[in-house]
């Protein structure tokens, strides 16, 4: 069953002017587990400019695997530590690495944005008096008491951020009959996309060509292009099974996305095309520097996500690059879409009915999809710009200081 169309929420589509500098320089420390060029660093890194722009200090504490990115972020203080352990005793010794860190850079406020740092994150700033907030990614899954604890440490900071309509009603439900949690503290805060960056208008039909033919493809061929990592909950497999269900024969698909740590499920992925006939058809990119080149040169764009996603990046990325998007109809895609305007949903781990979907828009006239794209980007510039995520952001620090000032 399909869903609804998304009305426009007020609360959401709060436009706000630039925000003025901080009264004095705040030193502002961002806790993720790495820097390696994911989703959740884009953020993180995006924030940190916000701090600067503002006047603040911004530092990001983190176990760097991209010393490149990291690099070229000369404004922003990157101190490299091992964040991304859940080993219980690393934990413990994270805690006194952040409170030295913490004393010696004279920090303001700790904002945390995945469970294990923000465990050290939390004592560290307890043993300081010092403020700590969170950003709620994600809609964590809590199967068992212990799960269940280890996930409420994204709750318990001064504030809580939620990056998306569903995460914000994901915290009401899991917490909502909680004795110690504090509903008024939660902040719905969208995540952004740079508009600046993800800018049809800037990219060139000539490096789309030659990308096209780089992955082995015809001008004539019909990308249909998955971004994110490479993982099961992701649903790579799905998208190929639509492939193959499909009746259409002029579409290939590409999967550009990291497979550290899934290394298996990716050869089983590729084995699972080739035993369909496809392997001339889908293709895995690791990665690549030209990302707005890789939307132009798709036709669709699809999430295919079996779990729920706390906000669905790539939908707000590809929506600004003004493609037609697909994706299982759950989760935050649900504001993202507005489904027959901007895109359309399926229902996850439905390869079947994915295909028809994807059958269907390919038989649109060009003049429609150019349509239902440029109102994509219409509602990304209404509701999910960086340029609002860190307004708000950077306000939130201010008031956080501003109340500890007077207190």
């Amino acid at each position: 069953m399909k869903a609804p169309a998304i009305k426009k929420n007020k609360t959401i589509a709060l436009h706000e002017k630039p925000l003025s500098g901080f009264p004095k320089q705040p030193v502002i420390l961002q806790v993720v587990p790495n820097i390696k060029g994911g989703g959740v660093e884009a953020g993180t890194l995006e924030v940190a400019k916000a701090i600067r722009n503002a006047g603040g200090k911004a530092i990001i504490a983190a176990n760097i695997k991209n010393a490149e990115l990291a690099n070229q972020e000369k404004e922003i203080e990157f101190v490299r530590l091992p964040l991304d352990t859940k080993n219980p005793l690393k934990l413990l010794t994270n805690i006194s690495k952040l409170k030295n860190l913490i004393k010696e850079k004279n920090v303001d406020i700790v904002h945390a944005r995945s469970r294990a740092p923000a465990w050290s994150a939390y004592f560290a700033c307890k043993a300081l008096n010092v403020q700590f907030i969170t950003t709620h990614h994600a809609a964590y899954s809590s199967k068992t008491i212990f799960k269940n604890f280890y996930n409420s440490i994204m709750v318990r900071g001064h504030n809580v951020i939620a990056t998306s309509e569903f995460i914000y009603k994901h915290i009401e439900n899991s917490y909502s009959n909680k004795k110690w949690f504090d509903k008024s503290k939660i902040r719905l805060i969208n995540r952004g996309i740079d508009l600046s960056v993800f800018d049809p208008a800037l990219t060139l039909d000539s490096k789309s060509k030659a990308m096209k033919e780089s992955w082995g493809f015809s001008p004539n061929t019909k990308i249909i292009l998955m971004p994110g990592r490479i993982s099961n909950r992701k649903g790579q497999d799905v998208i190929i099974k639509a492939l193959h269900l499909s009746q259409r024969k002029d579409t290939a698909v590409i999967l550009i996305g990291s497979a550290s740590g899934h290394e298996r499920y990716k050869k089983r992925l590729l084995k699972y095309a080739s035993s369909l006939g496809l392997r001339e058809r889908v293709k895995w990119i690791s990665h690549t520097h030209e990302m707005t080149t890789a939307y132009n040169c798709s036709t669709i764009v699809v999430s295919a996500s079996r779990l729920p996603e706390g906000f669905g990046r790539t939908l707000a990325e590809a929506q600004a690059m003004e493609k037609p998007i697909i994706s299982s109809d759950h989760g935050a895609a649900r504001e993202i879409i507005e489904e027959n305007v901007t895109g359309w949903f399926f229902s996850a781990n439905d390869g079947l009915e994915l295909a028809q979907t994807i059958d269907k828009v390919l038989e649109m006239p060009q003049t429609m999809l150019n349509k239902i794209g440029k109102e994509g980007r219409k509602r990304v510039e209404l509701l999910f710009t960086s340029e609002q995520m860190c307004s708000k952001t950077v306000q939130l620090y201010k008031e956080i200081l501003q109340n500890q000032n007077a207190s």
